[in-house]
């Protein structure tokens, strides 16, 4: 399995304190089954600003160590990126990393408000010739209260990321609802963890991968957590098979 969400690099923002409970992740999404992971610490301008260059670095000094213990497991530059106007020229200047040096670039959007310009910053990173992923879209509010929307953003391109807690409950039973009509309506196309800690996520595994093949089925899970991740290592597009509608509700 590829994550492509993951704040475990320690101590540049609110996932992993410190270096030993990096490598005590690490070891925890190696036992889980995890090969790749992306290291995607929030980006969120006058907050958590590391740059793509600062991130290079403790991946480096992290891989060498890695190397050392001898972890069958290889971090990849990313950031979760918080929308707003500026994200995509952060984007463009390399400061903030797109997932893998790939076209993907994972960005988030508040959990409890509402965004008037997501569909502008959508076509602008479409315009760059970028693949814009949302992460843990049943999370949102909007979402929850609107799943019609986030079948919208696929079809304006986006492809969206939803969290493999989310399918035992970890965020509430509002956001497990709002995974399974959106993977109903096929419209989720990775997984991810979002590890902020150890003993959490990666604990957790083979309980989240048995709720996810009886929902979906042992193809479509692996397509989720290996196939279309890949594609991103890869710096590859894979064919989005067309979402089903989802009807809005009446007001």
């Amino acid at each position: 399995m590829i994550d492509v969400h993951t704040h475990i690099l320690p101590g540049i923002d609110d996932g992993s304190k410190d270096i030993e409970e990096t490598f005590k992740i690490l070891r925890e999404a190696c036992e889980a089954g995890f090969s790749d992971v992306f290291a995607t610490s929030h980006y969120i301008e006058g907050e958590y600003e590391f740059n793509k260059t600062d991130r290079e670095y403790i991946i480096e000094a992290i891989m060498e160590k890695v190397a050392e213990e001898g972890l069958n497991i290889t971090i990849h530059n990313g950031a979760e990126g918080y929308i707003s106007n500026e994200l995509p020229n952060l984007i463009g200047e390399e400061v903030v990393p797109t997932l893998g040096e790939s076209r993907y670039v994972l960005f988030e959007l508040p959990l409890r408000a509402k965004v008037m310009y997501t569909n502008e910053v959508i076509n602008k990173f479409l315009q760059m010739k970028l693949i814009p992923v949302i992460a843990h879209p049943e999370r949102y509010e909007l979402i929850q209260d609107e799943p019609s929307i986030a079948i919208e953003w696929v079809e304006q391109g986006a492809l969206l990321q939803s969290n493999y807690g989310s399918i035992i409950g970890r965020y509430g039973m509002t956001a497990k609802e709002t995974l399974l009509k959106l993977l109903d309506a096929n419209a989720v196309h990775f997984l991810g963890t979002d590890n902020h800690r150890s003993n959490s996520i990666y604990t957790r595994m083979e309980e989240i991968k048995k709720e996810f093949r009886r929902k979906i089925g042992r193809d479509k899970f692996y397509e989720l957590s290996e196939t279309n991740p890949r594609c991103i290592l890869n710096n590859e597009e894979f064919e989005i098979e067309e979402p089903k509608k989802i009807k809005r509700r009446r007001r």
